[in-house]
């Protein structure tokens, strides 16, 4: 049955509810994951593996989501069981911490269950959003819902950097990360539920296309997809996540930051990035989004020499407004272009892939950074020294030459979702992808704003 007006005013207003809890659970929980497995005393290796398996399985998770959701029964079942999976699989964490489980292969399950339990959701959740949103009115009601979910991130993030800091001092900070995951359930729980009550429209009262096969979608995908954007994006993630684990440890056994000063100093890229995300469209309106997507990717590029060169937190503060700034230009030009290079009719599946690449160049950097560490033996320094360099070949290797066959094509609107929180990067931000766009329908429209 196709939904009334009201009832969709009325999800909408749960879905900014569920949005701002979930950014609850994100800013509690999966955020400090990586400062958990510190304090339980995980080496390089560990912190490669537990960062970049679940991001590779993630993606690969992604490409069952339509078959789990015909096997399910609708979206909003499948949408529902992954969004409970991933408060129930939190009860591990809870356990890891309290009994202070120093093994890795506990933390690692528990993650990528953690993580995959909320990707898999994630393209379906994408197409059930759309067909609640209107397209006259979608861009502004993503920026007021990305608005909320902002503020109760940074809320969440800090306040629980702040608990942790107080914590430690009692002498409970594993309990005290055990609370948090508590608070992270019955966030994603209470999510959970205000999924239920959303309206649900039926396939056919969406307008979309009768999907062809699984199957027959990712050959189309694989073979009518422009993969060179995909190939930059995989290209310098590798050089990032050559460094991306060790900011961590870097910031919590090198440098001693307390919990509340780690807090701050992260959520100032959170922050910036949030702010600034949205003028990149009117600058690649001026600019074009080569120059956009290659000034901000060796900007990226610079970022880890900063933090290499500077050991202060007031400077940290400062390179982090710039690897806001850089990652949000970074991340809205290779969108732009996936968009324009990707199918129209197979759209999640080539986003999904690209996903998936991604995933392995990042698994690929972390595990080459941890065996410089550990095999070469340099400092947390040299690595970002060496992070920068491969950053920047990706970039001139890469974006130089794929310019050349980039043309100034109109900038399209992009409704993004937060996925997670990446301590150096702030929150990162993944599209809202489906299999058709509302500006395909009617050729002639002129380019919108860019929502957030």
């Amino acid at each position: 049955m196709v939904p009334s007006p009201a009832s969709l005013r009325r999800t909408r207003a749960l879905s900014v509810a569920d949005g701002m809890l979930h950014a609850v659970m994100l800013g509690v929980a999966e955020s400090y994951l990586g400062a958990l497995a510190v304090e339980l005393g995980h080496r390089d290796v560990a912190l490669a593996l537990l960062i970049t398996v679940p991001l590779v399985l993630g993606a690969l998770a992604q490409l069952a989501a339509g078959p789990l959701t015909r096997w399910l029964g609708g979206r909003r079942r499948m949408i529902v069981a992954g969004a409970t999976l991933q408060a129930l699989s939190q009860l591990g964490l809870v356990a890891i911490a309290l009994d202070q489980e120093t093994a890795l292969w506990p933390l690692l399950v528990v993650k990528t269950l953690f993580w995959t339990s909320g990707a898999v959701i994630a393209p379906v959740w994408n197409a059930w959003m759309v067909s609640l949103t209107e397209a006259r009115t979608r861009e502004r009601w993503f920026a007021w819902r990305s608005a909320a979910v902002h503020l109760a991130l940074v809320c969440a993030y800090l306040g629980a950097g702040f608990f942790l800091d107080h914590a430690r001092h009692l002498g409970a900070l594993f309990r005290g990360f055990a609370i948090l995951y508590g608070v992270g359930i019955v966030a994603r729980l209470t999510s959970a539920v205000l999924l239920r009550l959303h309206a649900d429209p039926p396939p056919e009262a969406q307008g979309q296309d009768a999907p062809a096969g699984s199957g027959a979608r990712l050959r189309r995908a694989l073979t009518a997809g422009e993969w060179r954007v995909a190939m930059l994006v995989a290209g310098v993630m590798f050089g990032a996540y050559f460094a991306v684990p060790f900011f961590t440890p870097y910031m919590l056994r090198e440098l001693k930051l307390d919990f509340d000063t780690y807090a701050l100093l992260t959520s100032v890229a959170i922050l910036t990035k949030s702010l600034v995300f949205p003028f990149y469209g009117p600058l690649a309106h001026w600019l074009g989004l080569r120059p956009v997507m290659v000034g901000s990717g060796l900007l990226v590029a610079c970022l880890p020499l900063a933090w290499a060169l500077v050991p202060t937190v007031p400077g940290l503060v400062v390179v982090e407004v710039f690897g806001g700034v850089a990652w949000a230009g970074f991340e809205f030009a290779t969108f732009q272009l996936l968009l324009q290079g990707s199918p129209a009719s197979c759209r999640v599946e080539f986003f999904s892939l690209a996903s998936s690449a991604t995933g392995l160049a990042q698994l690929a950097g972390a595990l080459a950074g941890s065996a410089a560490l550990t095999g070469l033996d340099l400092s947390y320094r040299e690595v970002f020294m060496v992070s920068a360099a491969l950053r920047g070949a990706a970039v001139l290797l890469i974006a130089t030459p794929l310019g050349r066959g980039l043309t100034r094509r109109p900038i399209r609107t992009v409704l993004v979702w937060l996925s997670n929180i990446r301590v150096v990067a702030g929150v990162e931000r993944r599209p809202v992808i489906t299999n058709t766009h509302p500006e395909e329908a009617d050729p002639s429209s002129p380019p919108d704003p860019v929502g957030t």
